[in-house]
């Protein structure tokens, strides 16, 4: 994205609807499609459509053997990107509930209340101890680069991007050009490259990393933690809806912090080099069981 004009700051009204699904070519921003989302498969492309988040709690389930208590709440998830992102979740293997981004055509659909950080909800059917929530990401390889939200299981407290039990997969494809970004068949694709690590070293992270280094044997880089979601002076963000600025949902807390790749032997990973120097587009990954439960 491009540098950007102060008219970010004078943001409408955020409302319980989906933001645009949407990233940029220099000018702008971020995102998955779609509004709350319930456990449905697939496609969603373009802006959000209406429809507030359904907060059901479901309390507790007793799970099989040994009288095992798992919490049986859906997952509540807020996601904007620079420069664009697509949402889904599943198991280890891939996506099997996908809502595929657009490019954004402002600014404003990165940062602002309203138009930039979008909310879906993952049913708690959908979200057990063993289930994976995934973000594919893209940029424009012009100026600033970054993924930023949180994760939430009604009823506990939120996990934010930033935190070291994300993971990422560099894929190595440049998708700088590209309105809609990978389907769910080309991101299962990726995964399962990923998953085994046989991906190629000299342009993918050749499997997973977090922010510790390899989690497959044999990775390359990092999971980059940057700056969190607040007014600090200096930052490479502006704050991006915070909580408090307006009714939720579809806010993000300050607590949250943007991240990327980090390949390794580059100062800042949230400034664009003009080339894929970090191996984009990324997907990134969190356990379901890493979510904090509701307290019993």
């Amino acid at each position: 994205m491009v540098l950007l004009a102060s008219a970010f700051l004078a943001a409408p009204a955020c409302t319980a609807s989906g933001g645009a699904g949407t990233g940029s070519t220099a000018a702008t921003s971020a995102g998955g499609a779609g509004g709350a989302v319930s456990g449905t498969t697939s496609s969603g492309s373009g802006h959000g459509g209406e429809g507030g988040l359904d907060l059901g709690v479901g309390g507790f389930t007793a799970g099989s053997g040994g009288g095992q208590i798992e919490p049986a709440t859906d997952v509540q998830v807020v996601i904007t990107a620079d420069n664009a992102y697509s949402f889904g979740y599943g198991d280890l293997a891939g996506i099997t509930h996908f809502t595929q981004g657009t490019r954004a055509q402002s600014a404003g659909e990165i940062f602002n209340c309203g138009e930039g950080p979008e909310s879906y909800v993952v049913p708690a059917a959908d979200a057990p101890p063993s289930a994976y929530l995934y973000i594919a990401t893209w940029d424009d390889l012009a100026v600033t680069q970054g993924v930023l939200g949180q994760f939430l299981r009604v009823g506990g407290a939120a996990l934010y991007t930033g935190d070291p039990k994300f993971e990422v997969c560099a894929t190595g494809i440049d998708l700088s050009t590209s309105q809609t970004g990978p389907t769910q068949d080309d991101v299962n694709a990726q995964i399962k490259i990923c998953n085994s690590g046989s991906g190629d070293k000299a342009t993918t992270s050749a499997g997973w990393v977090n922010s510790a280094g390899a989690v497959t044997p044999g990775a390359i880089g990092m999971l980059a933690i940057g700056e969190a979601n607040d007014a600090a002076p200096g930052g490479t963000f502006p704050p991006t809806c915070p909580t408090g600025t307006v009714p939720m949902p579809g806010t993000i807390d300050t607590a949250s912090h943007w991240m990327w790749y980090q390949p390794g032997g580059i100062a800042d990973a949230f400034h664009s080099t003009g080339t894929n120097t970090f191996r984009a587009y990324l997907i990134f990954r969190l356990k379901a069981q890493d979510i904090p439960p509701p307290p019993q």
